[in-house]
């Protein structure tokens, strides 16, 4: 699916003496396949914006386009179809609510009228695609399971939908280092496969394992939209928009003002070990 915003606005409380306005003039195209970061400071519209994209709000100015094709307007359905987004808000294991793990992640299907067969494979290809056994997990209360394993719970549910898009906003929140991770390795297999995946987030070390493209949102307006490595290693870019780079490219930063020699950006721990131990540069490294 294509997503796209032409000049796209979104006022709350618009008409009244408490008008805010989240978004203002924001043009954003998303093809198919992509996987891209969208960052800014706390209360910049970055949430706002993922709304937009799934269809959950329309825009007061502008307008969002799916495959091309305008959304609807007045009280009808701004969404393409039911399933082909899927979004996550801040915490999603709030959300869980069935007593076994797999009756929870099957609900969605079965909510799209996809009958009691189809409906449990899905759920159990979505629960491995989270890297969770169906057979050890599916049986189980979400309750008696721990954060980062009900965060992969809730996402399985949005993948048991088998959406085209998934746009997810700040989805390692409040994650130990292992289970964040964990998830970005999920994520970065989900998208391997084809799924458009877009996620919110501040850690920039996150931004720099993850995107392909980074998106800066600033004061409602859209700062700046370029190759992800283009942007983090762009210090200044990052200071003015109050983000701080990756821990990486400010290790080279600090290298470079203790021995007075140029050194490169580095964006991945496996570019600073290379260039540190005089080694080759591993394949690991990030993708332009």
């Amino acid at each position: 699916m294509r997503i796209e915003l032409r000049k796209a606005g979104f006022t709350y409380q618009q008409g009244t003496p408490f008008a805010s306005v989240a978004l203002a003039g924001v043009s954003l195209r998303i093809d198919p396949g992509e996987r891209i970061g969208i960052t800014g400071p706390v209360g910049s519209g970055k949430s706002t914006l993922l709304e937009l994209l799934a269809g959950l709000r329309r825009p007061v100015t502008g307008s969002v386009y799916f495959d091309g094709l305008p959304a609807a307007r007045g009280r009808k359905k701004t969404v393409p179809g039911p399933g082909r987004i899927g979004i996550a808000f801040q915490s999603p294991e709030s959300c869980l609510y069935e007593k076994t793990v797999v009756a929870d992640v099957e609900s969605g299907p079965r909510n799209l009228g996809i009958n009691e067969a189809p409906a449990r494979e899905r759920a159990e290809a979505a629960l491995k695609s989270m890297g969770l056994d169906p057979v050890s997990y599916g049986r189980r209360s979400p309750w008696s399971l721990s954060t980062g394993e009900q965060r992969r719970v809730a996402l399985a549910g949005l993948l048991a939908l088998e959406p085209e898009a998934l746009l997810l906003d700040e989805p390692s929140a409040s994650l130990d280092p292992a289970a964040r991770e964990s998830l970005i390795s999920q994520l970065l297999k989900i998208n391997g496969k084809g799924v458009t995946i877009v996620v919110v987030g501040h850690d920039m070390d996150e931004m720099a394992r993850f995107a392909r493209r980074l998106v800066i949102i600033d004061d409602g307006r859209l700062a700046a939209d370029s190759p992800a490595a283009a942007l983090l290693t762009d210090t200044k870019l990052m200071e003015r928009h109050g983000l701080e780079a990756p821990a990486t490219v400010r290790l080279s930063g600090m290298l470079a003002r203790a021995t007075g020699r140029p050194v490169p950006a580095f964006l991945t721990e496996a570019s600073a070990a290379s260039y540190l131990l005089g080694l080759p540069e591993s394949s690991e490294l990030q993708e332009p």
